[in-house]
């Protein structure tokens, strides 16, 4: 079996059951809407329910437009995943751990739209600031699935992002990575 697809076997597979296992532990043990307090005024495990995406976004949309949508989203994800893995050079092993992680983190949070119609979000960074400059913020929740597909994105941008620099050697070998053996 080639070394891209074991990789795929394990970090996928272990995403979504930590992802699946975390949010088991909070639906057992946080009632829907309460915090527990890690770091107080810094950090709190929290049950919440996301029926958007990201942050939110379309969570207004009717049950009727957003559950196909989302459905469909996370489809599309699947086969762009499966197609940028299946063309992946065997050399590559930055890629399959990156996409390994988004992949486990889309079948994460598509599990909890099937069976529940929302994403359970548990992890609550904040700043409560009780000092005189009263600061407030609050990062939305989020979860296992969230931060696995978050991580692999940043790296995926960092990388493209250092490609599109001036010209370097590793530059053309690092854009071959990406290339189907056939090219």
């Amino acid at each position: 079996m080639k070394n891209k697809y074991k990789i795929l076997l394990i970090l996928a597979p272990a995403i979504f059951l930590l992802d699946q296992f975390t949010k088991y532990l909070v639906l057992q043990h946080i009632g829907f809407g309460d915090a527990i307090p890690i770091i107080p005024g810094y950090f709190d495990l929290v049950h919440v329910r996301n029926t958007g995406a990201a942050f939110g976004l379309l969570s207004s949309l009717g049950d009727s437009l957003r559950n196909p949508l989302f459905y469909g989203i996370s489809a599309i994800a699947i086969f762009v995943l499966s197609s940028l893995f299946k063309n992946l050079d065997e050399i590559n092993r930055f890629f399959p751990v990156l996409l390994s992680l988004i992949f486990g983190g889309v079948l994460g949070n598509l599990t909890d739209r099937i069976r529940f119609g929302n994403v359970v979000d548990f992890l609550s960074f904040h700043i409560q600031d009780k000092t005189l400059w009263g600061i407030s913020l609050e990062w939305p929740s989020f979860n296992v699935a969230d931060s696995a597909i978050t991580v692999s994105m940043i790296f995926l941008a960092i990388h493209f992002l250092r490609d599109q620099g001036p010209a370097s050697p590793d530059r053309e070998a690092n854009s071959q990575s990406l290339r189907s053996p056939k090219e």
